[in-house]
């Protein structure tokens, strides 16, 4: 049974068979937000750059611009864009030919519509699982300002409980969903006075890097209550003879 249920996808429709493109246009309408419809690739880039497209379906033989030299067209601009060919089985030996191309899909002519709506259904979820995930990495400067701040004076205050010293500076950069924090200064009196012999420099290292794997999970634990998100320690990398120490953490957003 067709899934009448619209979705939010954008397509751009190219076929040069004017009976076909109607209808499969008409059908496209009711299942998706818009369809572009168009007769060759040559029309098909002279609106690609125009409107935002989510996937393109083209037929592969076309008389001005063929489907294959179109999705070359298409590869230089957006390499992510899933391209779907529309094509009979006598047009076998022109189907390796997009091999390098990168098409995502073969649809056979004549087209089924049951098996188009299933396209459309899977396009759709894929693309929905995409945005979600690009979502979670859109913070605004002050959000992402904000979890610095906190994770800075976590990771400060954790230090400080634990050897009895806080550091000097702490530094927390957040890149999308990864999170590396700058220590400098955090050495004890202890460890200051194993350093002065250079030879005990790796000593100093292993003792940093025993510390903070212990409070790998205070760190996570803290960060994540004043965040309110989830984070994951990654790595880590000690320097005892400039006295800093970095550390990574993955936040779950």
């Amino acid at each position: 049974m067709l899934n009448e249920k619209q979705m939010d996808l954008n397509v751009l429709y190219v076929e040069d068979e004017p009976i076909l493109r109607e209808e499969i246009t008409r059908f496209l309408k009711r299942r998706v937000k818009t369809v572009t419809s168009v007769e060759n690739g040559q029309e098909a880039l002279a609106i690609f750059d125009v409107f935002k497209f989510d996937f393109v379906i083209t037929d592969l033989m076309m008389p001005v611009l063929d489907g294959v030299e179109m999705a070359k067209k298409i590869r230089e601009k957006n390499l992510d864009i899933p391209i779907v060919i529309t094509t009979a089985l006598s047009d076998v030996e022109l189907m390796q030919s997009t091999i390098e191309v990168g098409i995502d899909r073969y649809l056979l002519k004549p087209i089924d519509v049951e098996t188009l709506n299933q396209m459309l259904i899977s396009m759709n979820e894929k693309l929905t699982r995409k945005k979600k995930k690009e979502q979670r990495f859109r913070l605004s400067l002050d959000e992402v300002k904000s979890i610095e701040r906190k994770t800075e004076t976590e990771i400060a205050r954790v230090i400080k409980l634990s050897t009895g010293k806080g550091p000097n500076r702490v530094q927390a950069f957040l890149q999308a969903n990864l999170c590396e924090i700058v220590i400098s200064g955090s050495r004890t009196q202890l460890e200051q006075t194993i350093l002065k012999q250079e030879k005990n420099t790796r000593i100093g290292d292993y003792l940093r890097e025993v510390l903070y794997t212990q409070l790998k999970e205070t760190f996570e634990t803290s960060i994540k209550e004043v965040t309110g998100i989830r984070v994951v320690f990654q790595g880590l990398k000690c320097n005892s003879t400039k006295d800093i120490d970095v550390i990574r953490f993955i936040f779950e957003f």
